[in-house]
Parts: structure tokens; C-alpha cells; sequence
């Protein structure tokens, strides 16, 4: 059993946890017909919350668009009721159905909800299993360091609370976690500690399940005493409980070792006891890979026949026979686990009705000519060859996207490589000669000239700082929209304009826009703007400024007006500024005009093409 597995199988024993005091006389096994019953017979009341949440995490197992459903009817009827117990429980139920799904954000969202609500109201519980499903998400994503990080939120809990149960199951996640991390020495320490404190509350199948995992990472670094060890000791717990799954896993794993040590013989037993325990519990994933291994054994090994009574060896040809044809029995079960074979027959079944119902239509219909069979012929050979020039371009298209996909990423990894060494190599190569220079000025004991260098050094760092924020910015795609875009418009101009006093105005669209930008653009137009306003506060000398956005359906105009002094562009010595300006709108495909007159101020005017 891998990691993965293993830990969504904890995560699923977060969810009975759930269930109630009124409930406990039902069971561990509550099935979906008396949960309905139960419910059909509740009031409008919190009982009735706490049976559709029990409910959904039966449905979750088999169909979790209706667990989904489940745990939205029992979120309603929490809110109705402002039973925030249950409104927390609800969104846990739910975050774990559409985690299952795959749809982490969502899941997240609820979680947190959860959370707030465990936090607001002193239910610690709530907390607790909102943690450790947080923690079961980033660990599906990959994020080893977060899920780390709200097991370990989920631990403290659980002692804080004395929750012996959470306890051991959280001590257990974390040492899957290290396990992942390669802190083997970590994971095997935390594993043991959940053994025992399993042991200690009674929890036999926990306690293999710790044993197993320990069992599985010594076979991960082929130290095979141990695994053996500690493996045919989870094995006799999942025995002695009934727990037939994870009993064919262990035997399956044992089977490796002795495969791995040469012990042939008992290799094939512990094997052969697998495939019956997996097909008789229907553990497909389990069965599969005993295929594969029992392929590899009858290769590599020359066994006896599976009748323990015969004493005829194997010759070659026969052990290849077998090892191929169980080879067989693995790529089968494969495909149908990958939903390909059972396509396959599907669509081989469906095409040869078809053609069975055509046939025998035509046998009825003696009117039929040999032209119309050739005319079918001819639309069928036009069908299959027009379909077969579709898929090639479909293809080519498919190919060409990916192509220009690939260019532009590597267009705009370049570029950020060039702006990131550019501006940071050089502000920190003028930050290192003017600290020099103020160490010497020091020394010398030139007061006003340290306090002039460190002023400098001051504000390149704080303009560093700023050109980071604004890269980092600017990648994050959750900045694309031009909401986003007007926003940090706002708190730029904002604080430059109130620092120096000037009044001012904003006339952005109000409405959402509901219009997304390329980073190119919104990078560039964002800069443009940047550059626009910096000049206004520096140099205008204006008492009032009017800085409006509009858009219609094909272009976005972006104005910057003062009522300064004004300047003549031919009088300009320094036209760096103003032609980076020209060049970004270039870059984007975008016009921009600057328009000045002495003693009335200036306009600075950018458009772009909304879908440029």
C-alpha cells in the first residue's frame, strides 16, 4: 500500500468521527437505508443535520455529486437552524466530498470556513478535523511543508483536548509525511508512536495500520529483516479484525521480500495467498499487482506447479507460459482500472449491433441496389477518411498551440530574467559603492556627506523593494483581471499624490468588467501609468490631478491629466522616462500621446486593444 493510499484511507476515518452521541448505538457501520429511515422520521431540527452529514459520508465512498448534495442540505438546514456546530461539521462533511473530486479550491474554502467558525464559537473539534483535512489537500497537491503544518495545528489540538484517538492518527499522518520527505529516522519514530497509542485506546486495525507503514518503508530500503519483521506483525492484527484489504496488501508485500531474498517457495505461497484474498474481497489495485509480480517470479525462478502435493519442476518453456500469462491477467486488469478495455468493449459491442441491425435491414429491403451499396460505401470511405484529415488537424492545431504556448512562456521567462538582472544587479552594485562611500565618509568624520550617501541608499533600496512587489505582482495570474489592474493603479497614485499634497481624482469604471489581460499588457500598461504619475508628482507642479480608465468592447483608454506648468517636449534633455512610455506602448500594440502646454498642465494619453 503506498503512501497516498494509506493517508487517504486516515483521511477517511476523519469523517466517522462526525457522528454523534444519538447515533453511537447504531454502530460503526451505519448503511445508507437506516440513515434515510432515520431522517424521513427527523423534524426540521439538529438531529436531523447530524444524520444527513453521517449520510453524506456514507454517499462519499460510491457517488460524491450526491454526497455533495448531502452536505449542502445539511448546511442549509444548520444555517436555518444557526446551529453553528453543525454549519462547521456540514462544510467539513462537504470539503471532503468535493475533495474527492479534485476540487481543491472549493474544498479548501469550506475547511476554512469550518475553521473559523470552530474558532469563533470554542468548538475545538471543529478546528481539529478542519486542520486535518486541510493538511490531507496540500498533501494530494504536493505541498509536503503545509500539510506538515496543519497536522501538526491538528496534533495540538488533540492533546490540547485529550483526544487520544486524533492524537495517534495525527502522529501517524506526520510520520507519512516525513516518510515523503525522506526523513525516514522521523517517519519510522512517529509510526511507532501511533502504534503504541493505538494499542493503548484498542484500536486494533490502526495499530497494523501504523505496523504495516513501517513495514513498508524498510522494504522501500531494502532491509528486509525488518520489514518481514514488522509486516507479518500487522499482517496477524488485519487477520485477527477481519480486515481482509489491507491483509491481501501486507501478504502481497511480504511476497516481495521473499522474491527479493530468492525464497522462491514461500515467495509463490505468500503470492498465491494474496490473489485469493484480493479476488475475494474485491481489492482490484491489490489483484494487479500480484499479476505482476507472479509474472516476475515464474521468469526469474524455477518453482514447483501451485499443486503443493506435485513434485514435477517447471521447465522453461512452462515457467515462461505462466510468468506470460499472468503478465496477461496484469495488463488486463490494468486497462480496465484505466477505463480503457472496458471502452474498448463497449464500443466493439455497440458497433457490431450496428452492424448486425444493418445487415439485417438490408436483407429485408430486397429493393436495394448495388449502386446505393456502393454509394454507402463511397459516404462510408468519405466518413472515416474525411474524420481521419479532422484528427490530423486537430493535431497540427493541438501542436501549434502548444508551440506558441511554449514560445511565449519562454519569451516572458526571459524577459523577467533580463529586468530582474538589470534593475536588481545594478541597484545593488550602486548600494554596495555607496556604502563604501559612507564607511569612508565616516571614517573621515564628513557627517553631511554619510547622511547624503545613506539617504541614497535608503531610497535605491526602497525603490528595489518596489520593482519586486511589482514583478511578483505581476506574475501571479490571479492579477489578470483589469479590476486587479485599477487596484494597485489606486494605492500607487494614492500615496505619491496625498505625499505631495496634490488633490485628486479617479474615474474608473465602477462595474464589474469581467475582462482579463495578458501579463504583457497588464504589465506594460500598469508601467506606463506608473512612469505617467511619478512625473506628475515630480515635476508638474499641479494643485490637482484627474486620472480616468474607460473601455468599450475593443479598447481600454487610460488618461493621466494635470494642471501643472507644463513643458515643451523639444526643451526635454532627459526623455528616458517619457521614451520607455513610447516603447511599452509599442511593445503591446497600444498608442499613447502626450500633450503639453506651458502654464496649463498636461495630458498623458493610452489606449490598447482590449484583446491584445
Amino acid at each position: 500500500m503506498t503512501n497516498v493510499k494509506q493517508y487517504l484511507l486516515l483521511g477517511l476515518m476523519i469523517l466517522p468521527q462526525l457522528a454523534v452521541a444519538q447515533l453511537s448505538s447504531l454502530g460503526p457501520h451505519i448503511k445508507i437505508d437506516t440513515l434515510k429511515q432515520l431522517i424521513s422520521k427527523n423534524k426540521e431540527d439538529t438531529n436531523k443535520v447530524k444524520n444527513l452529514i453521517l449520510l453524506s459520508r456514507e454517499f462519499s465512498k460510491e457517488n460524491t455529486d450526491t454526497s455533495c448534495k448531502i452536505a449542502e442540505a445539511a448546511l442549509t438546514l444548520s444555517k436555518k437552524l444557526r446551529w453553528f456546530k453543525g454549519i462547521g461539521n456540514a462544510n467539513i462533511a462537504l470539503g471532503w466530498s468535493l475533495y474527492i473530486q479534485g476540487n481543491y479550491n472549493q474544498a479548501m474554502a469550506c475547511n476554512f470556513e469550518a475553521k473559523k467558525i470552530g474558532e469563533t464559537y470554542n468548538e475545538p473539534q471543529t478546528v481539529l478535523y478542519a486542520f486535518s483535512n486541510l493538511g490531507q489537500i496540500y498533501y494530494s497537491q504536493g505541498d509536503l511543508n503545509m500539510a506538515l503544518d496543519y497536522n501538526s495545528k491538528a496534533l495540538k489540538i488533540a492533546q490540547e483536548t485529550n483526544d487520544e484517538w486524533n492524537i495517534a492518527r495525527n502522529i501517524g499522518i506526520i510520520g507519512t509525511i516525513y516518510q515523503d520527505m525522506k526523513y525516514y529516522d522521523s517517519s519510522i519514530s512517529h509510526y511507532l508512536k501511533a502504534y503504541h497509542l493505538t494499542q493503548k485506546i484498542g484500536n486494533s486495525n490502526g495499530s497494523g495500520v501504523w505496523l504495516s507503514n513501517i513495514g513498508g518503508l524498510y522494504l522501500k530500503l531494502n532491509k528486509y529483516d525488518s520489514a518481514l519483521f514488522y509486516l507479518n506483525k500487522s499482517n496477524k492484527i488485519f487477520d485477527s479484525v477481519g480486515n481482509k484489504w489491507s491483509y491481501a496488501e501486507t501478504t502481497l508485500d511480504i511476497g516481495k521480500i521473499y522474491a527479493l531474498t530468492n525464497n522462491f517457495k514461500l515467495s509463490h505461497q505468500y503470492l498465491q495467498q494474496a490473489l485469493q484474498l484480493s479476488s475475494k474481497v474485491g481489492a482490484v489495485e491489490c489483484r494487479k499487482n500480484v499479476y505482476l509480480e507472479l509474472s516476475n517470479l515464474y521468469q526469474k525462478s524455477n518453482i514447483r506447479l501451485p499443486d503443493i502435493n506435485s513434485k514435477i519442476q517447471l521447465n522453461d518453456a512452462q515457467r515462461q507460459n505462466l510468468a506470460l500469462n499472468y503478465y496477461k491477467k496484469y495488463i488486463s486488469l490494468k486497462d480496465t482500472l484505466d477505463n480503457k478495455e472496458v471502452q474498448k468493449k463497449s464500443l466493439a459491442l455497440e458497433f457490431e449491433h450496428k452492424m448486425a441491425s444493418t445487415k439485417l435491414a438490408m436483407e429485408k429491403k430486397e429493393a436495394i441496389t448495388k449502386q446505393q451499396i456502393q454509394n454507402q460505401k463511397i459516404i462510408r470511405n468519405a466518413f472515416i477518411t474525411g474524420s481521419l484529415l479532422l484528427l490530423l488537424l486537430i493535431a497540427v492545431i493541438i501542436n501549434r498551440n502548444k508551440l506558441k504556448r511554449k514560445i511565449e512562456v519562454e519569451k516572458i521567462r526571459n524577459k523577467l530574467s533580463r529586468d530582474l538582472h538589470d534593475d536588481i544587479g545594478s541597484t545593488l552594485s550602486s548600494i554596495n559603492i555607496l556604502s563604501r562611500t559612507a564607511q569612508s565618509n565616516l571614517e573621515l568624520g564628513q557627517g553631511e556627506k554619510t547622511s547624503a550617501s545613506l539617504e541614497k541608499i535608503n531610497e535605491r533600496s526602497q525603490r528595489l523593494l518596489s520593482n519586486m512587489s511589482d514583478i511578483i505582482w505581476n506574475i501571479n495570474p490571479n492579477n489578470d483581471t483589469l479590476e486587479e489592474v485599477m487596484s494597485r493603479m489606486r494605492e500607487y497614485a494614492t500615496a505619491l499624490l496625498e505625499a505631495k499634497q496634490i488633490d485628486y481624482t479617479f474615474d474608473f469604471p465602477k462595474t464589474t468588467m469581467n475582462c482579463k489581460l495578458s501579463m504583457e499588457v497588464k504589465n506594460n500598461m500598469y508601467l506606463i501609468f506608473k512612469e505617467a504619475v511619478n512625473n506628475l508628482s515630480k515635476y508638474s507642479g499641479s494643485s490637482n490631478a484627474n486620472l480616468s480608465l474607460i473601455f468599450d468592447e475593443k479598447n481600454i483608454q487610460l488618461t493621466i491629466q494635470d494642471n501643472g506648468i507644463g513643458f515643451n517636449l523639444d526643451d526635454i534633455t532627459h526623455r528616458g522616462g517619457l521614451n520607455n512610455m513610447r516603447h511599452r506602448a509599442e511593445e503591446i500594440k497600444g498608442k499613447i500621446s502626450i500633450i503639453s502646454v506651458y502654464g496649463k498642465g498636461t495630458k498623458v494619453v493610452f489606449s490598447v486593444a482590449k484583446n491584445s
